[in-house]
C-alpha cells in the first residue's frame, strides 16, 4: 500500500552493560543497506525509521538513559493517527569481528486493518471507530503488554469522504496493545437503511499484523492474518528486505 513503506529518515544506536554508548542519526540508506562505524562487537545495536520526530537520541543520550528505559520508549499520534515505524534490534555480542555486514530484521509498529463486504446487496462504509485504541505504541514488542496499564486510550474514528462501497485494504492502522475493552463500530448503510454494527474485540492487537473486518448483512466479523516483517494475506509471504550495516 501506498505510504507503507516509506522511510522518512534512519537512526541508530547501541547500548552496553545497560548504557546507551553510541548514536547514529541523519543515516542515508543506500537500496536496503546503510553505513555505520561500530569500534567493537559488543551490547545491543537497536534500527528505527520514521521516529525522529518523536525520538531524540542526542536528548536520551545525553539524560543517560538505561537500557531498561529505552525499551519503554514509545512513539505517539500524529495528526489523530498511529506514526508509521520500523523497529529492530541485534545483539552485536553474537558477531564475530571479522563480520563486516549485519543483518537487521526490521518490523512494523503497527497493525492494519482491512474492509472486506460480504452483503447482497448495495452497502456503503460511512465511517469505522476502533473504541479505546491505544494512543502510543511501544518501539520495540517486547514491552508492550507490560505497559499497557500505562498506555492512554480513546476512540479512533476514520472517516471516509467518499463511502466505501468495495472491499479496502488499509482502512486505518493501530498500535500494538494487550486486550483492553475494545470495540470496533462501523457505521454503514445496506440497501438504504443505515445501521451501525459493532462488535467486541477478542485478543491482542498485533504489531505487523493485517486483521480484516468482515460486514454482513446484520453484523461484523473480525479475522486476523497474522504477519511476520511483512504483511501477510494467506499463504503468500512476502519479506522485507533486511537492512544490512555496512562497518567502516
Amino acid at each position: 500500500m501506498e505510504g507503507e513503506t516509506t522511510i522518512n529518515d534512519i537512526q541508530a544506536c547501541i547500548f552496553e552493560d545497560g548504557k546507551i554508548s553510541r548514536i547514529y542519526t541523519d543515516l542515508i540508506p543506500s537500496a536496503s543497506s546503510f553505513d555505520i562505524q561500530i569500534e567493537k562487537h559488543a551490547g545491543t545495536l537497536y534500527v528505527l525509521t520514521n521516529t525522529r520526530e518523536q525520538i531524540d537520541l542526542a536528548e536520551l543520550k545525553s539524560q543517560e538513559i538505561t537500557e531498561e528505559e529505552w525499551l519503554k520508549k514509545c512513539m505517539t499520534m500524529k495528526d489523530n493517527a498511529p506514526v508509521h515505524f520500523y523497529s529492530g534490534s541485534l545483539s552485536l555480542d553474537d558477531m564475530s569481528n571479522s563480520q563486516t555486514v549485519l543483518p537487521v530484521s526490521l518490523k512494523r509498529g503497527v497493525a492494519r486493518f482491512d474492509l472486506n463486504l460480504k452483503t447482497a446487496g448495495v452497502t456503503s462504509v460511512n465511517s469505522i471507530t476502533l473504541k479505546n485504541a491505544a494512543q502510543s505504541g511501544t518501539l520495540f514488542p517486547a514491552m508492550s503488554k507490560s505497559s499497557t496499564k500505562e498506555t492512554p486510550v480513546n476512540d479512533m474514528t476514520v472517516t471516509f469522504d467518499s463511502p466505501l462501497t468495495t472491499n479496502t485494504s488499509a482502512v486505518f492502522y493501530a498500535y500494538e496493545q494487550a486486550q483492553g475493552n475494545l470495540e470496533i463500530s462501523v457505521d454503514v448503510v445496506i440497501d438504504g437503511k443505515p445501521r451501525t454494527l459493532t462488535k467486541t474485540f477478542q485478543g491482542d492487537i498485533k504489531r505487523n499484523t493485517i486483521y480484516t473486518i468482515t460486514v454482513r448483512k446484520d453484523v461484523i466479523d473480525v479475522t486476523v492474518d497474522i504477519t511476520f516483517d511483512e504483511w501477510e494475506e494467506g499463504t503468500d509471504t512476502e519479506l522485507v528486505p533486511q537492512a544490512l550495516l555496512s562497518l567502516n
